[in-house]
């Protein structure tokens, strides 16, 4: 029996697990996820929140988290259906500014900033 090695995605990536299977790969489910540290902007901290619209929950919203030093964009990912959304392998205490995008561009990008990995 080949044994399939399927490459590793990272990010907003969500994976089409029956399509994988019908492709012959093996799932495998990790009880937490994996953190690869690769520079000192990445660690072990979180920023998370939720995106709204005049008070109410607001989903499949851009949203994009920066380094305050420098300007770089760390991460980007889409707010859930509940709003909600978390970034990862984010430094502890490193000041970062978030930005959210209108996706129907009926407002401007809204930003946070000085928000802090924890």
């Amino acid at each position: 029996m080949a044994i399939k090695i399927a490459r590793l995605f990272l990010g907003g990536y969500i994976a089409d697990y029956p399509m994988l299977i019908k492709k012959g790969y093996t799932i495998i489910k990790l009880p937490k996820p994996i953190i690869t540290v690769l520079n000192a902007d990445q660690g072990f901290g979180q920023i998370k929140g939720a995106t709204k619209k005049l008070n109410t929950i607001y989903p499949n919203v851009e949203v994009c988290v920066f380094k305050r030093s420098d300007k770089k964009m760390l991460w980007t990912t889409t707010s859930k259906a509940d709003g909600s959304y978390a970034f990862r392998n984010i430094a502890v205490g490193l000041e970062c500014f978030i930005t959210a995008f209108d996706p129907k561009r009926e407002y401007n990008a809204v930003i946070a900033d000085g928000v802090k990995a924890k």
